[in-house]
């Protein structure tokens, strides 16, 4: 096998052992996947304590052993199916964000969106983010993961918060209680969603957190034109 030196602009082909490694990480990665997964769907059907390592290789089609091979114990898939809510969450708001426009308004406009996307603002989801929520009084592993979390939107939000004051020329306004205002109306309506959906679907909640925003920041975040408003215009 000819092996090209780096910067040649000539891909080195990879050996058949390196394909096979290759594979098999792979592989490895989708199965670990396919558990989390299972996970997900077990806590969000049977609750936090009542979900089992036995449910969850049912729910994948994979045996007990096949589970504590990649798992070695409960509390140890728990905390990788939280990581990867939290990993999930932050690279879908990121892909969000990078298609939106440049100015704080903007940016914040398309928080709301990623926020109850239809992907990850539903029932399930929704679910198990509180289920996670919910024990990290008592697991130190949640609570560092979720306050994480929390903290790095807490700062990104103060951020936007404080170019869209300075964009907008306004004053008195403290853009880091806006940004902790905000961050708990959107904890708040996932909370109404789950317990009261009849009353708050997704649409309502954006529309919910956009007026609050609207009184603040009245030239950015004011009345949106409805769609009957856009069909009587174009008529």
């Amino acid at each position: 096998m000819v092996v090209f030196p780096a910067g040649s602009g000539i891909a080195r082909r990879s050996s058949p052992d390196e394909a096979r490694s290759m594979s098999r990480e792979l592989a490895k990665e989708a199965r670990r996947q396919q558990l989390i997964e299972a996970t997900i769907d077990g806590i969000a059907r049977k609750g936090f304590s009542d979900v089992k390592i036995a449910d969850v290789a049912e729910a994948a089609g994979l045996s007990v052993g096949i589970v504590n091979f990649y798992f070695k114990s409960k509390d140890a898939l728990l905390i990788a199916t939280l990581k990867h809510l939290v990993d999930d969450y932050e690279r879908h708001v990121k892909e969000t964000l990078a298609r939106a426009g440049k100015s704080a308004a903007a940016q914040i406009d398309a928080m709301i969106e990623a926020d109850f996307a239809r992907t990850h603002a539903n029932r399930k989801y929704v679910t198990v983010w509180y289920a996670f929520w919910g024990e990290t009084r008592w697991r130190p592993e949640f609570s560092k993961l979720c306050a994480d979390l929390s903290t790095s939107f807490q700062e990104s939000m103060t951020d936007a918060m404080r170019r869209l004051i300075e964009e907008g020329g306004y004053r008195d306004i403290d853009p880091a209680l806006i940004a902790r205002g905000f961050n708990a109306m959107i904890d708040g309506l996932w909370l109404d969603m789950l317990i009261n959906p009849k009353q708050t679907d997704r649409e309502t909640a954006k529309a919910s957190v956009r007026a609050f925003l609207a009184g603040l920041f009245p030239n950015e975040f004011g009345r949106r034109p409805a769609a009957n408003d856009a069909a009587g215009s174009a008529a």
